[in-house]
């Protein structure tokens, strides 16, 4: 919208004039322009020269080149650096405004820029929505969380798992057991046995120590 409002600001200063054939006239009010600019641009650097004739102290020591100068800056000075920051703050605000990744505030007052807020945010959300040990995370719960819905909606789940075939708990522990007492065979005269059990375990256990 700016640029736009720019845009018409040059169309109707410089161009329909010259269409309209009234150049002679847009030439002169531009030239009035110009002359007071070059006359704040004189004056500054005539001020500047002033101070640096009459305003100079002596050389700090004799191997200095030029003499420091005692009033390093002044009115005129103070005002153009005003103008100027206030030219270049409106010209960079213009072109970054559409941009959320930059802020237009200088450091420190990043936080009254909305957009660039906006864009730290999106950052952040970023960083902890695509954190890989969150996603492997969340991947395991869900996963989890499909295979007891499957098991409590299926009656035969064990069939539809890709993981093998299925293995009973009882059976799983029978074969601990076995594998315990064969890596400790003095483990046995510790255990509980039913009647006609015990022999039975030791010749199997003698068997699996024998192979």
């Amino acid at each position: 919208m700016v640029q736009s409002l720019c845009g018409m600001a040059i169309t109707y200063g410089l161009v329909l004039p010259i269409v309209h054939n009234q150049g002679l006239e847009m030439l002169q009010g531009l030239g009035i322009g110009i002359l007071m600019i070059s006359i704040v641009v004189g004056l500054m650097i005539l001020q500047m020269c002033i101070a640096a004739s009459f305003f100079l102290q002596p050389k700090l020591g004799t191997a200095d080149k030029q003499k420091p100068l005692a009033l390093n800056n002044s009115v005129l000075l103070g005002l153009g650096a005003c103008l100027s920051r206030l030219l270049i703050s409106c010209l960079l605000g213009m072109w970054l405004i559409a941009h959320i990744d930059r802020t237009i505030m200088q450091s420190g007052y990043e936080g009254a820029d909305m957009g660039f807020s906006a864009w730290i945010g999106m950052l952040y959300v970023d960083h902890y929505h695509t954190n890989p040990v969150l996603v492997s995370f969340c991947h395991i719960l869900i996963t989890n969380h499909r295979e007891k819905k499957l098991q409590q909606s299926t009656k035969y789940w064990c069939l539809n798992q890709s993981a093998g075939p299925h293995v009973s708990a009882r059976s799983r522990t029978r074969w601990f057991l076995l594998q315990t007492l064969i890596n400790n065979p003095r483990l046995t005269m510790h255990r509980k046995l039913k009647s006609g059990h015990s022999s039975q375990e030791s010749q199997i256990l003698k068997a699996c120590s024998e192979s």
